[in-house]
């Protein structure tokens, strides 16, 4: 027979099973959603992980191609000022055998060679020959013979104010024509096979 106790717990039982199945069902959705929550948080932290990577990657590139560009720039400056530097020393060092040059025996036959050779590529006409005076004082005779030979020409000399180490300028009366054959007009001349040879050098 049953009795009503029975009833109640039979009740509660079924109260407490279906409680607990609905509870279980809750919880399982809960679990559920939850997970979809986290799994969508999860994509947003990786999305927000790569970019930040991604920027920070970008930064870093940009920071890195910076540093790269500016060593290049300054390799490229270091390179001009040994350039610079080694033509100036190159052209002084050039300068100075000139300046010897001009007082050594073998300049008097490129002296009076220079001048020979000058006079042969002109027309005939009205000149200057411009010496130094220094050179003048050496090699008047040797001048004297070589504008003999030249007597239809009006060639007369001319001292010059400027110091051009050597050699000598030759000028029309009316200073249009004017060919310059001095040492320190080769020496500026030879500037750029000097900066060509710096550069072959550095290369």
């Amino acid at each position: 027979m049953t009795t009503i106790e029975d009833k109640i717990n039979l009740f509660s039982k079924i109260i407490y099973d279906k409680v607990n199945e609905e509870k279980k069902e809750r919880l399982e959705a809960f679990n559920l959603e939850a997970q979809k929550k986290i799994n969508v948080e999860k994509e947003k932290i990786d999305e927000l992980r790569q970019k930040l990577q991604s920027e920070v990657k970008k930064k870093s590139n940009i920071k890195s191609n910076a540093i790269v560009a500016k060593e290049k720039l300054n390799k490229q400056r270091e390179v001009l000022s040994l350039k610079d530097k080694l033509i100036k020393d190159a052209i002084e060092s050039v300068s100075q055998r000139l300046v010897e040059f001009v007082s050594f025996e073998e300049y008097k036959p490129y002296f009076i060679s220079n001048i020979q050779k000058t006079l042969k590529g002109i027309d005939k006409g009205n000149y200057y020959i411009v010496v130094m005076k220094r050179d003048y004082e050496k090699f008047q005779s040797e001048i004297e013979v070589i504008l003999k030979e030249y007597d239809d020409y009006s060639v007369k000399i001319k001292i010059s104010g400027d110091d051009f180490i050597g050699g000598h300028l030759l000028k029309d009366y009316d200073g249009k024509f004017r060919i310059d054959n001095s040492i320190y007009s080769a020496l500026q001349e030879s500037k750029e096979i000097i900066g060509v040879k710096v550069m072959e050098m550095l290369s």
